[in-house]
């Protein structure tokens, strides 16, 4: 190691490592060489920094800067100046209280971040747990594409206005075929209920969620009624939009098998109401009405051959009877609806007027 070779004055020495010599109040000065090979300090373990105060050798003894060292020692150093003297002391109980708090508030310090340190870190972790149970809900809904949507279908539309439906889906190359089927012999009036806007509506929210789930996928199917085995309804995406396609649906078909229900039991063989009835008949058309859940009933009483018969029960109590028997199986057949109608006669001539609440309450209104 390369030396540095320095000549100091002995009263540099004197201040700065306390060499000094003190006669009768004079002095001394002294030429001396001083080594200097990069020399370290290390306290208790811990590396010091000497800053300029580099240690040096001089005449085969090591010379370091006793305020550095002192004061690594936890020691309080102070410079006598009329005395030239160095006073190395121990620290005060109070100073070391104030080092012992200024440390614990260090560690309470360093303790309260670590503890946030561990919340962000189980914060993080949870996070990751999610986001895996995500992806792994993201490829299963992929990997069983169709079975997914069944499983969404059966869970919203089981029992779907009082319909319970069955479903079915197929993927093939990223497209679905969607199958809905239901007895209608069984739900007829629920069916006979729903307009063409309701089940478009219907389907287009199916095609929403399979749209949100999978994007870009082809999207059709049908309406399958399993008694007559045929398809009520058509449905296909294009554009991003519902084609519908209705079969044998319009306002008067819904209410056809009804029609022939009313034509059949109130029709004819009205006797069993009445002996004055008679052989008196009546046709019964059942028809829309102002709004979706309103039904129209048109009696026309054939009194062209049955005037007699007709005007021995006009507004009578088994006449009565006849129509809130009627307003009943059509009430029963069609649920929530509210019904209207009225009676005429061969010339056209309202004889009575009738309805039936949403709620079932009853009037009649005679002519």
């Amino acid at each position: 190691m390369k030396k540095k070779l320095l000549v100091f004055s002995a009263v540099v020495l004197a201040a700065v490592f306390l060499i000094s010599t003190v006669a009768t109040a004079a002095v001394v000065t002294k030429d001396i060489k001083a080594h200097y090979k990069n020399i370290k300090i290390k306290v208790n373990g811990k590396l010091i920094n000497v800053g300029d105060t580099e240690p040096f050798i001089y005449n085969e003894r090591t010379y370091v800067p006793i305020r550095l060292v002192s004061e690594a020692l936890d020691k309080v150093v102070e410079w006598d100046n009329n005395q030239n003297m160095v006073i190395i002391n121990d620290k005060s109980p109070s100073e070391l209280s104030q080092q012992l708090a200024a440390k614990d508030a260090q560690i309470q310090n360093l303790t309260y971040q670590n503890s946030l340190l561990q919340g962000k870190v189980i914060e993080l972790q949870k996070t990751i747990d999610e986001l895996e149970s995500e992806k792994k809900k993201a490829d299963d809904k992929k990997e069983d594409a169709d079975e997914y949507i069944e499983d969404y279908l059966y869970d919203e539309y089981s029992k779907w206005k009082g319909i319970k439906f069955d479903f079915n889906v197929k993927e093939s190359k990223g497209n679905f075929t969607v199958t809905i089927k239901f007895d209608r012999s069984d739900y007829k009036s629920e069916w006979n209920k729903l307009s063409e806007k309701t089940i478009t509506n219907w389907i287009e929210d199916i095609y929403d969620f399979v749209e949100d789930e999978f994007p870009d996928a082809g999207f059709k199917g049908t309406i399958y009624d399993t008694d007559e085995r045929e398809d009520l309804v058509e449905f296909e995406e294009s554009k991003g939009k519902i084609k519908m396609r209705f079969y044998d649906y319009d306002s008067k078909s819904n209410f056809d098998d009804l029609e022939d229900d009313l034509n059949y039991y109130f029709g004819s063989g009205l006797s069993t109401y009445h002996k004055n009835f008679g052989k008196l008949k009546a046709d019964i058309e059942v028809d829309e009405y102002k709004y979706d859940d309103e039904v129209y009933i048109t009696i026309i009483v054939d009194t062209s051959k049955y005037a007699d018969e007709w005007d021995d029960v006009f507004d009578t109590a088994a006449a009565d009877d006849w129509l809130y028997d009627i307003m009943d199986y059509a009430y029963d057949e069609l649920k929530d609806y509210a019904i209207y109608g009225h009676v005429e006669n061969s010339k056209g001539k309202t004889q009575a007027t009738f309805e039936c609440s949403s709620s079932g309450r009853k009037k009649i209104n005679w002519k």
